[in-house]
């Protein structure tokens, strides 16, 4: 649940907060307690300050990797100073799958990232505090919080969070970089507060121009999908100074201070039990390989088809799960996708990365791919060949423009696809992917053959 307060109601609190001749309660930081002092403050009535920023994380030549860090830390620090809330320890890990491509730079997966964030709230809910607040200083993080937050709040417990782009967009202060086709990203604005937090941590004759081309993830290479930038920045630190910084940081603890401040006033969701999520449909169950299994005329043996055909079962359901972890299990280490258009994906950890970052986006929110394997032979030594076909449902939000890689605008899209498959163990996995995309306009590509073609006999003339 995010919490995104405005209004007469809210600035009076602020005021009340910041410019009351009472000095406020000033909060402490818990990691600098004993076990007897935060059992004594870890209340029903606190308020828990959980900073986040990423402690790896580029941002272009002229910052450091730990900057969203910095300034996690330095926002913390003037929250504790101005409200009465435990700060907890700082969140140094989380989802930024982006910036993947420049060395150094981290993240964790939309579900690790909410997993992680839940647990931490959960054990610190043990000791009485109900209400919490994320001091989050990224965008991209801001999906697993809003996952975070829903499933905390069936528990009964109250999690905001920080909405970084709302905060920066209502700073009163003049903007000069031009407008970028995707987010910006150590630029005018991430350099000016650093500017103003801890100027030593930038070098401002490293400062590069550069607003990329394309969108999606940054990527370093040319002429591939993604947001190009060599440097790793989109926008123009170049103009960023200090008195900008100064009122985009004071944007942000504004911002937080209020968003504090109606969460210790607000009801408490109600807890409900929570049912979880219903497990995959279980496999047949295989029977024991027999001497003598018959093999069938595609050269497979019966349970082998079975497996075969349950692994595009499996990457239905875990697509409609959001699952990118586990859809990068379903492929081998060397495993790769090659995309119509000549592109490929190479390795399981790719894959995975790549749906990550679909998932996040919102018209694949809700959407259904169905694969169907209906076509298999299987070759000596463990391999496999799968024809099957694919679709893409895009059902539940209103896709515009080409939401993905070779495919036009509209909710629907489908083709046929060649899955080459490898044994390992009793499970078959995926060592390429293969696949076409029907025309847009729904008519059917031209065939070729004039008679269908049967292995053995020749093939098709």
């Amino acid at each position: 649940m995010r919490l995104l307060l405005a209004g007469p109601f809210v600035a009076a609190i602020l005021a009340g907060v910041i410019t009351s001749a009472q000095q406020p309660r000033p909060g402490v930081t818990l990691g600098e307690l004993t076990w007897q002092e935060a059992e004594a403050i870890l209340t029903p009535s606190a308020v828990v300050v959980i900073p986040l920023g990423a402690a790896a994380l580029e941002h272009g030549p002229h910052m450091r990797l730990d900057n969203d860090e910095r300034l996690a830390r330095h926002l913390a620090q003037r929250v504790k100073a101005a409200a009465d809330v435990v700060v907890a320890p700082p969140l140094a890990y989380h989802f930024y799958p982006a910036f993947l491509e420049y060395p150094g730079s981290t993240s964790l997966s939309q579900n690790t990232a909410r997993d992680i964030t839940v647990e931490i709230v959960r054990t610190l809910a043990k000791y009485g505090p109900r209400r919490f607040y994320v001091l989050n200083t990224g965008v991209t993080p801001m999906f697993p919080l809003k996952d975070a937050a829903e499933v905390l709040a069936d528990d009964g417990i109250l999690l905001g969070y920080t909405d970084v782009r709302y905060r920066l967009n209502g700073a009163r202060v003049m903007r000069e970089q031009a407008r970028t086709t995707t987010s910006p990203h150590a630029d005018e604005v991430q350099t000016s507060m650093m500017l103003f937090v801890d100027p030593t941590a930038v070098e401002m004759r490293k400062a590069v121009r550069e607003y990329g081309s394309g969108s999606g993830s940054l990527t370093r290479q040319k002429d591939t999908p993604g947001t190009t930038s060599l440097s790793g920045v989109v926008g123009d630190p170049t103009i960023a100074t200090r008195q900008k910084g100064e009122v985009f940081v004071q944007s942000l603890l504004s911002g937080a201070l209020e968003d504090i401040e109606a969460i210790r006033s607000a009801a408490l969701p109600v807890s409900r039990t929570r049912v979880a999520a219903p497990p995959p449909p279980p496999a047949p169950v295989r029977p024991p390989l027999r001497q003598g299994e018959p093999q069938l005329p595609n050269g497979c043996l019966p349970s082998d088809e079975r497996s075969i055909r349950l692994v595009g079962d499996r990457f239905s359901y875990l697509w409609r799960q959001m699952d990118a972890v586990e859809i990068g299990k379903l492929f081998t280490d060397t495993g790769d996708m090659r995309h119509p258009d000549g592109t490929i994906e190479r390795g399981r950890d790719t894959i995975r990365q790549n749906r990550t970052e679909l998932f996040s986006k919102r018209e694949y929110r809700g959407s259904n791919h169905p694969v169907t394997l209906s076509d298999m032979r299987c070759l000596p030594g463990g391999t496999a060949i799968a024809d099957g076909r694919w679709e893409i449902r895009l059902e539940d939000e209103a896709a515009t423009g080409a939401p993905a890689r070779n495919l036009g605008p509209g909710k629907r899209h489908s083709g046929y696809c060649t899955l080459v498959m490898v044994k390992a163990g009793d499970a078959w996995m995926i060592q390429a992917w293969r696949y076409t995309v029907n025309p847009a306009d729904g008519t059917q590509p031209p065939t070729t053959l004039k008679q269908r073609g049967f292995i053995g006999r020749g093939g098709g003339n």
